[in-house]
Parts: structure tokens; sequence; C-alpha cells
């Protein structure tokens, strides 16, 4: 968490695994996005908990074997709504960003190296 609080930008690279984030993951989410560090419930019965971690940008790099096309028509970009607005926005992490990587399991000759040549612009960029 002091990471986090300390960062300005923050990068989350992870694959989708069963349509969300890997159990681990999301494991780590609930012990470090914590009431009082990551976010305030001391608001007004009825209103939403208030974001702690504003003023920080984020870049989430995802791999799937999901064609973005399903992701965006048949699953609504499910996983990237989550990350963004329940996860990210909900501490106050805005903008996120995302990076979707496809066929991460069996990729084709040389597009590992061009998924890395695309993180290595991004990160170069410092969007």
């Amino acid at each position: 968490m002091e990471n986090i609080e300390w960062c300005e930008h923050f990068v989350l690279a992870a694959p989708m695994w069963w349509g969300g984030l890997p159990a681990k993951l999301k494991g780590l989410i609930d012990r470090v996005l914590l009431p009082g560090r990551a976010f305030d419930t001391r608001v007004k019965p009825g209103t939403m908990p208030k974001p702690m971690l504003g003023g920080r940008s984020a870049r989430v790099i995802l791999t799937s074997d999901t064609p973005g096309w399903v992701m965006r028509l048949l699953y609504k970009n499910a996983l990237i709504w989550q990350l963004r607005r329940q996860v990210l926005g909900f501490v106050g992490i805005r903008p996120s960003r995302f990076t979707w990587f496809a066929g991460a399991s069996d990729p084709r000759p040389g597009i590992v190296e061009d998924w890395m040549a695309k993180v290595g612009k991004i990160g170069s960029a410092a969007v």
C-alpha cells in the first residue's frame, strides 16, 4: 500500500482468467485497498465512500485468449469496466488506460516481441 500511496502512476499487468482477474490478484486488491487507506467510509449514510487515492493515474495491461471484438461485443468489456469503475475509480485512481493482448496462450511467431515493443513505447511515453 505504501508504494501505491507514493506513486503518481500505477501499472498493473495481469492475465484475464475465466473472465476476471486471477484469484491471488483479487486477494491482493482485497488486502491492500482497505477502508481508511484507499477509501473513507466516514460519510453520510446512503452516500458512497470517499476515494483517498486521487491524483494518480493507471495503465492496465491485460493478456487473454479472448479476442478484443468478443470482449467488446459479447462481454461488454466487463473486466475493463470492473477495474476502471469498481476498483481503480472507486479509490480515486483516474484516468485508467487499458492495453489488451489477445491470443496469449498460443501466440503466433513474433507476436510477443510486438507486444513487448508496444509496452516499451507506452512506458517511454509515460502515458
